[in-house]
Formats: C-alpha cells, structure tokens, sequence
C-alpha cells in the first residue's frame, strides 16, 4: 500500500518531470533516450555484445 508521503514524493516528481519537459519536443527527446537505454538493458540481458557503436549499426540495417 502506497503511503500519504510516498504518493506526495511521486506527485512532486511527476511535477519536476513535466515542468523540466513542457514540449512535445522535449518529451520526444526523453522517450528517445529511454528507449536506447531499454534497447542496451535488453541487449545486456540477452547476452549480446552492447556498446552504442553496435546498436547504432543494428539500427541502420534494412528490415528483412
């Protein structure tokens, strides 16, 4: 169960969080980020070789 404190911390860094991201082109910019740092966590736990050089050639390959 969530307490009256935490719920006051979580809504103070949810205001921090919009505040610091007050346009669509900075909430992209964050999204972008998050997802490369998903992708590298996932690559890690798969045992993959990560390092950004890699991934960044990953993404550039054509569909198949």
């Amino acid at each position: 169960m969530t307490s009256r404190r935490q719920l006051q911390q979580l809504d103070q860094r949810l205001n921090q969080w919009r505040a610091s991201h007050a346009d669509a082109v900075q909430v992209r910019a964050a999204y972008r980020q998050q997802v490369l740092r998903f992708t590298l966590s996932s690559m890690a736990l798969e045992n993959e070789p990560v390092n950004p050089q890699r991934l960044a050639q990953l993404l550039n390959q054509p569909a198949r």
